[in-house]
């Protein structure tokens, strides 16, 4: 399954997979922003946006007691190689207390919907100020779309379908989800999240120490740890836990896990989590399966992933090299298989 792999950019990071593998990206956030994709032309675009706009034009545009207004700003995005509409809706107002004083609370919701040729990406955010639709703005004309498989030229961060380009506006969060499976393996999950501006208070080794101490005798009966310990990848600090488990339907399957803790301010050095299982029944709710993978493929696989992941870094171009420098809007290649999202959880 490694003799032959294939480079995915996932955030800020590179990993190599099976080319095999069926993958997707998920759970995409930046700056506060929710970021949704839709495959689709400008025409289904132009008609979506414009249902969607009047539909929260039909609430009206006033807000009264107890029920957020409509409609308060519409206007076309003005981004070269773009189209697209940014629309701020909803205000509403409640109010607490601080220090025995009232404090009052107002917010609306912004919605940026941008196209690009065949895709279209949203940026939106519940309970936002009204100047966040700029800041939304802004991200987008750092938006490059491209192919599943292509890894950017140049820095920036990864979602489905598309990379905002360094140099971007200052910020301090950012979320994704990297899921894959093998067709060839259907009860074998794997999921990399990364996640900038958080930080776990315990480490992993911790937190499966606990676990254990807070377990039954029958349950560690069924457990048994085949590596546990600091494991740093790539120049990034992590740790790592890896366990065979016997389910109480005699199947035997692997849970195996490395976390590496990131900063609360560090965009490059978000707090990662790679999970991988075994023995899950790809039909949903039915009980736990053998693993397909023999314990020995299992590590191996896992180690081959895991040691791959790297942070996307890029050796200075030489100078007057146009081609090392963040394109337009469009950087697309190719089109990569979008595959469902695989259960990876320890037991």
């Amino acid at each position: 399954m490694t003799e032959k792999t294939r480079t995915i950019c996932v955030g800020r990071y590179l990993v190599d997979v099976p080319e095999e593998a069926q993958v997707s990206l998920s759970g995409g956030m930046i700056a506060g922003f929710t970021i949704d994709t839709v495959e689709e032309g400008e025409a289904a675009f132009r008609e979506r946006i414009a249902a969607r706009e009047s539909g929260i034009a039909a609430r009206g545009n006033a807000s009264t007691a107890g029920h957020a207004g409509g409609l308060i700003e519409a206007h076309d995005l003005r981004i070269a190689g773009m189209i697209g509409r940014t629309l701020v809706y909803g205000r509403d107002r409640t109010y607490g207390f601080a220090g025995g004083r009232r404090t009052d609370v107002e917010w609306v919701s912004v919605e940026v919907h941008a196209h690009l040729p065949g895709v279209s990406f949203t940026l939106s955010d519940e309970f936002a100020s009204d100047s966040k639709a700029r800041v939304a703005e802004a991200l987008l004309t750092h938006l490059r779309r491209r192919g599943n498989d292509d890894i950017p030229p140049f820095p920036g961060f990864c979602i489905g379908r598309g990379v905002f380009a360094e140099p971007l506006p200052e910020h301090t969060n950012e979320h994704i989800v990297f899921h894959l499976g093998l067709p060839s393996h259907p009860d074998m999950g794997l999921a990399l999240s990364s996640v900038a501006g958080a930080q776990m208070d315990d480490g992993l080794l911790e937190r499966v120490a606990r676990g254990d101490a807070e377990g039954s005798a029958d349950e560690m009966l069924r457990v048994t740890t085949l590596r546990s310990g600091i494991r740093n990848i790539n120049g990034i600090a992590g740790e790592e836990v890896l366990e065979r488990v016997r389910e109480l339907n005699s199947t035997t399957g692997y849970g195996f896990m490395w976390e590496a803790g990131g900063g609360v301010d560090a965009v490059l050095r978000p707090h990662l989590l790679l999970q991988m299982e075994t023995g899950t029944n790809p039909r949903p709710g039915g009980e736990p399966v053998d693993s397909s993978l023999h314990e020995d493929a299992a590590v191996a696989l896992w180690d081959r992933i895991s040691s791959s992941i790297r942070l996307h870094t890029f050796d200075s171009p030489p100078a007057g090299d146009a081609t090392a420098q963040p394109p337009g809007p469009d950087m697309t290649h190719a089109m990569g298989t979008i595959a469902p999202r695989p259960n990876a959880q320890r037991p």
